[in-house]
């Protein structure tokens, strides 16, 4: 999730603008991963990446997110509308820098490439045959911006996300690179056991994604090891001023780090109501622990497996929204993976509509009502951004570079396809609904599905329902105004 106040966007666009726990059938890769943190708020990284590809490749490709921070970046992670609230003590810039590569013991040749020198490309100096395992070892150095995102640190915390190489998805004998736009979620994972051990100053309280194994304290610093099967990425979350709450439900271990929330046993609880819903709903949550963390951020939240983030700067009002919305993510995403460059709105719209009917049954406010506030608020942006000069058809089906905002990533993956997925919800009745979004993901769990995937599955429960939810994809369906 990246989303933002609709009502603040809708205002400045009518300024003219200018200029995973159980096991998959893959064989599955891994990450052995070692880094330190640095009181100048630099990283010292080693990692082994261990995998077996299933086609014959002379190469690997690794994204390399923190590149998108760097002051020669092409591309900015934020709008310039945004800068100010993401860089709040002045602009700042990150970056990673690949020092050695090597494959037992012997060297191999790198090359960092691509838009935002987003990518590293390493040489394997011979062809690799399918079905036979291959070791990478990389050691890197990051320096995190002064900045509120995912890969960065704020006046509270420290946010340690997407600050690896992180192994590229091959298909169709092509590496997929992810480019770091600022609209939506630039990422395409697959799922990876880790193991990781994280060094840091002793006054740091740490939230992790990963479960713990080992801690290990000296005066200087404090040594975290810590374990995850079959997840997509990882993620900490630093600060000094942490408190912790933890409630177990169902069976999983549910803490809560927070600062600033003035009412914390309310947000654990929203946690933990909106994590057994969803299992119930849907997938039983397949992991033994669950972090949701306050931290510095420049939008409502944003989820990773096992560890929902959530911006400080969330009002009390919508923090049970922003809760329940990133914990629906990690079966949207989480367990049920695709390629968020190309179809954003797949994972974001189920994940809204599954929180505004969590929250249907959790709060005294209707699903009605939460489906209105989207076409309401898909209906003025999308006149803003007319207004603006935008009048291209609102087709979903789209890469992240072909948002001209926020606002307009804001209507497509979260409103219309909100309204999109609720649609085919009543077309189908709540039951066949359900029943239909349990066994899609039974049958992918911890897979990457594609929209022809989902588009047939749909057509062969219902004809009427993919039909309607291909008219929203292509743009043709209008949407009107709510009664």
């Amino acid at each position: 999730m990246k989303k933002i106040i609709v009502l603040t966007l809708v205002v400045a666009l009518f300024i003219p603008l200018v200029g995973c726990g159980e096991k998959s059938d893959k064989k599955i890769s891994n990450y052995d991963i070692s880094i330190s943190l640095n009181a100048d708020m630099t990283l010292d990284g080693k990692m082994t990446y261990s995998f077996t590809p299933n086609s014959d490749i002379s190469s690997v490709y690794f994204s390399l997110y923190p590149n998108a921070f760097s002051s020669t970046a092409e591309i900015s992670p934020v709008y310039k509308m945004d800068e100010l609230s993401a860089y709040p003590n002045g602009k700042s810039y990150g970056d990673i820098q690949i020092t050695t590569v090597k494959s037992r013991g012997k060297a191999l040749d790198f090359e960092v490439t691509g838009k935002n020198n987003g990518t590293l490309k390493v040489g394997l100096n011979e062809t690799v045959k399918s079905g036979k395992e291959i070791d990478i070892y990389i050691e890197f150095k990051v320096k995190l911006a002064n900045v509120k995102h995912r890969t960065g640190y704020g006046d509270d915390t420290v946010n340690l996300t997407n600050f690896y190489p992180v192994a590229c998805v091959l298909e169709n004998g092509k590496y997929y690179e992810s480019v770091y736009y600022p609209a939506g979620d630039p990422f395409y994972l697959e799922c990876s056991n880790y193991k990781v051990s994280l060094t840091v100053p002793p006054t740091y309280v740490v939230a992790s994604s990963l479960a713990p194994i080992s801690t290990v304290w000296s005066a200087d610093n404090t040594e975290y090891n810590y374990e995850r099967e079959n997840v997509r990425d990882i993620a900490f979350i630093l600060s000094k001023n942490f408190n912790v709450l933890e409630k177990t439900c169902n069976g999983v271990s549910v803490k809560y780090y927070y600062y600033g929330d003035k009412n914390p046993e309310k947000t654990l609880d929203t946690a933990c109501s909106s994590l057994r819903y969803f299992s119930d709903k849907y997938y039983r949550y397949p992991y033994a622990e669950y972090v949701v963390a306050e931290g510095d951020f420049i939008y409502g939240g944003m989820e990773y497996p096992c560890l929902s983030l959530i911006s400080s700067s969330v009002s009390n009002d919508y923090r049970d929204y922003v809760v329940a919305h990133e914990t629906a993510h990690q079966w949207f995403y989480g367990i049920l993976g695709v390629n968020q460059n190309e179809i954003g709105f797949f994972d974001e719209g189920l994940t809204e509509l599954s929180t505004a009917l969590f929250l249907s049954e959790y709060t005294d406010t209707s699903l009605d009502n939460y489906v209105n506030q989207a076409i309401n608020s898909y209906l003025s942006i999308r006149e803003a951004l007319v207004y603006a000069g935008n009048t291209r058809p609102p087709v979903m089906d789209r890469n992240l570079k072909d948002f001209s905002s926020e606002a307009e990533y804001v209507m497509i993956a979260y409103n219309r396809s909100e309204i999109a997925f609720n649609d085919v919800r009543k077309t189908l009745g709540d039951a066949k609904f359900f029943k239909f979004i349990k066994g899609f993901i039974n049958q992918n769990a911890y897979k990457n599905v594609t929209l022809k995937d989902f588009e047939k599955a749909l057509n062969k429960t219902s004809k009427t329902a993919g039909k309607v939810f291909n008219l929203y994809v292509n743009g043709e369906k209008v949407v009107q105004k709510a009664e």
